[in-house]
Formats: structure tokens, C-alpha cells, sequence
């Protein structure tokens, strides 16, 4: 595909813009979010529904949730209210979206992607643990396949549809194509990568009305950490270079979503298992998106795919 029109307004500063002020709509919305959901546990503790089972599920959510969490819904409530007047801003269109038909040769896709990605990625499991980086867990479950099945779905449609589908069509109306898979990737990688360190976390006792702008302040972070950087954002952008691949390759989505959930599906089903054993970085990190290992294989993986999915 090419670019349509290189009349348009360029889309790339907008999706930028778009993204800035989500992230800081996040942060001004985290605090008193998380005060509204203090203020929830405690008239729920009182209340006469507090037996129910419902109730006792949502209090135990609701006291296992750090600031941290309260943060992550924030940003993902900016950036729902905020998707429609980017969509309107950015004039987008029905023609910009790749097609779904015929189903048949959607299903394979799909089903091809998924066991590529998912059973690559558990082998490179498997290798890590033999090595000795991870052991399992005291309680594991085997068949507990739930959370990673609704999690590879969930992420792998959404996040196709609106990364492969929306922005790099919308990148393709007005760069070539080199630079719109360049820069949807990097846009891909730099959303997956705006997180806080793992195991970094705002004690409640210590919230303020600025612990949001702290928590952009550790993400910013991030970027100085040259290994975690290497280790991590690199493995991100090539899922993402993979991914708009598969959709430029096939001129549709299915492989995309297949690959996609098969990677979350592995790494969510792999680290319920399994704990991990620290010192392996650069190569092997506390799951397996991180290190340089994770991304050789999603690389490889994207070199089969490559080959063996139709070109359209």
C-alpha cells in the first residue's frame, strides 16, 4: 500500500499530541480517581451488601490495587474519552481500514500466527527454564488457561485494529511506506514502554495531588536506563515491525492478531507458572518480553511468518 494522499495534514504530531495528553490527563485524573476508590472500599465495608459475593471481590480488588493501577485506568480513560475528537481531528475515513473478507483465508491466518508466535515463545520458556533463569511456582496450575486466553483476545484485536489497522493507515495516507511502518512502530513500542519500573510503587499513606506527575517522572526514567532500553524497547519495537509487516504482507489483519495474541498469550500462561530467578540481563529478563533473547525470537518468528503467509 502507498500513501494516498500526501496533500493531508500529516497524522504523525497529531497521534503524538494525542498521546501527550493522555498520558497527562492520566496523571491529573490518577489521584482523585484513586481517592474515589478509598472512598468506595470503605462505604462498601459498611454497607449491608457487604456479604455478597460481589461486593467481597470488588473490596479485595480494591485493596490489592497500588497507586500504580489507579494510574493505568486513568490513562485508559483519557484515552477513551479523547479517541473520538483525535478520530474527527484526524478526518479518518471507512477506506482507510484494511479489509476482513474472505473469512477462510482470514481463520488460517489467525490460527497460524497464534501457534507460530505462542509455540516459539513457550520453547524459548522452555530453554529458560532448563536453564535455570526460572523455576515454578509452588501452586502452579496447568490448565489455567483463562487469564491468558482473555488477555491474548482482548489485546491482540484491540490493539491490532487500532495500531495496524487505524494508525498506520492513517500514517500511509501521507508518508511513504518506509517511514509510516518506522513510525507506527516506534509509536507502538513507545505506548507498551509508558510504564513505571516494575516493582516501583506510591505507598497509599503517600499520595498527593502531584503523585501522578511522579509516576510520569519514573516512566521518563526509563529512557536513561540503557540495558532495560535495549532490553526491553527493542524486543517492543520489533513486535511492532513484525506486526505491520504480516498487515502489509497479507492486506489484512488476521495474521497480525494471530501473531500478536500467540505472543500474549505465551508470556501471560508462561509467567503464571513460573517465577524468575534475577541476574540474566541483557538476555533474559523477568519475563519473556525482555531481554535479547525474546527479541531474536520474535524476530525469527516474524522471518517464518514471512514465509509461509500468502502475499496479497
Amino acid at each position: 500500500m502507498q500513501a494516498a494522499s500526501h496533500s493531508s495534514a500529516p497524522a504523525l504530531p497529531k497521534l503524538l499530541l494525542y498521546l501527550f495528553a493522555v498520558m497527562l490527563g492520566g496523571a491529573l485524573l490518577a489521584v482523585p480517581l484513586f481517592h474515589l476508590g478509598k472512598a468506595g472500599h470503605a462505604w462498601l465495608s459498611a454497607s449491608s451488601f457487604r456479604e455478597s459475593g460481589l461486593v467481597i471481590w470488588l473490596l479485595g480488588e480494591i485493596e490489592k490495587a497500588g497507586f500504580n493501577r489507579y494510574f493505568n485506568r486513568a490513562v485508559l480513560v483519557c484515552a477513551i474519552v479523547l479517541i473520538w475528537p483525535f478520530l474527527r481531528w484526524v478526518r479518518l475515513d471507512r477506506s482507510l481500514l484494511p479489509v476482513w473478507r474472505p473469512f477462510g483465508t482470514g481463520l488460517k491466518q489467525w490460527a497460524l500466527g497464534f501457534s507460530l508466535a505462542s509455540g516459539l515463545l513457550l520453547v524459548l520458556g522452555l530453554i529458560f527454564f532448563q536453564l535455570g533463569a526460572y523455576q515454578l511456582r509452588a501452586d502452579t496450575r496447568w490448565w489455567q488457561l483463562g487469564e491468558a486466553v482473555t488477555a491474548a483476545l482482548g489485546a491482540s484485536i484491540v490493539e491490532e485494529f487500532f495500531f495496524r489497522g487505524l494508525l498506520l493507515s492513517l500514517l500511509l495516507r501521507t508518508m511513504s511506506l518506509r517511514s509510516a511502518l518506522l513510525a507506527g512502530t516506534f509509536v507502538f513500542a513507545l505506548v507498551h514502554f509508558l510504564k513505571p519500573p516494575e516493582g516501583w510503587q506510591i505507598e497509599d499513606a503517600a499520595v498527593t495531588w502531584s503523585s501522578g506527575f511522579l509516576v510520569l517522572r519514573q516512566i521518563a526514567a526509563g529512557f536513561g536506563d540503557t540495558q532495560f532500553l535495549l532490553a526491553e524497547f527493542a524486543t517492543l519495537f520489533a513486535v511492532g515491525w513484525v506486526l505491520a509487516q504480516a498487515r502489509m504482507q497479507t492486506g489484512a489483519l488476521w495474521a497480525g492478531i494471530g501473531l500478536h495474541g500467540g505472543w500474549v498469550f505465551g508470556l501471560k500462561y508462561f509467567s503464571g507458572i513460573t517465577s524468575y530467578n534475577s541476574g540474566w540481563l541483557p538476555w533474559i529478563g523477568n519475563n519473556l518480553k525482555i531481554g535479547l533473547a525474546p527479541l531474536l525470537t520474535v524476530l525469527l518468528t516474524g522471518w517464518i511468518a514471512s514465509r509461509l503467509l500468502r502475499p496479497r
